[in-house]
């Protein structure tokens, strides 16, 4: 066969190789998932606060000066509101759902998930429920280390009161206030 002849047979072959579908086969599982949440720079050890988390806040905060004093229920403490126009307040230290990484895992489950800030801590605004946080309710834990959460919760009666429809402002707030003052010591 001449040259040309062969190279023609090669281009062929080269060509025909090309329609075909390849099968790659894997050997090994895929590799696990990358991290999602963002990491804490200057982690807060909170532990101390599990039950007792009212102490996490010192008294006098502006945040709940029109609220009822905070009383520890359990785990969680509340400031009541004093009247259906004024937010009642909650938190909480988690130290068993994995941390902020633990949520970002959930979040496609979570109707509502909006990543934010709290005093330069990575945060999340969720729903477990709803996929806006309106009707009085707001939630936001902070990732104050890799395996602990501050979760501050508000929540509004009167759908009449002008922030029943953005509560989130209320619970960060409050979150801000707590981080401030554990971080300060």
């Amino acid at each position: 066969m001449s040259r040309i002849g062969l190279g023609l047979v090669a281009c062929l072959v080269v060509l025909s190789a090309c329609g075909k579908p390849q099968t790659i086969s894997m050997s090994s599982p895929p590799p696990s998932p990358s991290r999602l949440a963002p990491e804490i720079a200057l982690p807060v050890e909170i532990a101390q606060y599990v039950q007792v988390p009212c102490t996490m806040l010192k008294p006098g905060q502006a945040v709940t000066k029109e609220l009822s004093e905070g009383f520890n229920d359990g785990p969680k403490c509340t400031w009541s509101a004093k009247t259906p126009q004024q937010p009642e307040l909650t938190a909480t230290v988690d130290l068993t759902s994995g941390g902020l990484e633990g949520l970002y895992r959930k979040r496609s489950r979570l109707p509502y998930f909006e990543p934010t800030d709290v005093q330069g801590y990575p945060a999340v605004r969720y729903d477990p429920e709803r996929t806006v946080p309106d009707q009085g309710r707001c939630t936001v834990s902070v990732g104050l280390s890799e395996t602990a959460l501050l979760t501050v919760t508000s929540r509004i009666a009167d759908p009449k009161t002008l922030n029943y429809p953005v509560p989130c402002p209320d619970a960060d707030l409050l979150a801000g206030a707590i981080v401030t003052d554990i971080t300060r010591g």
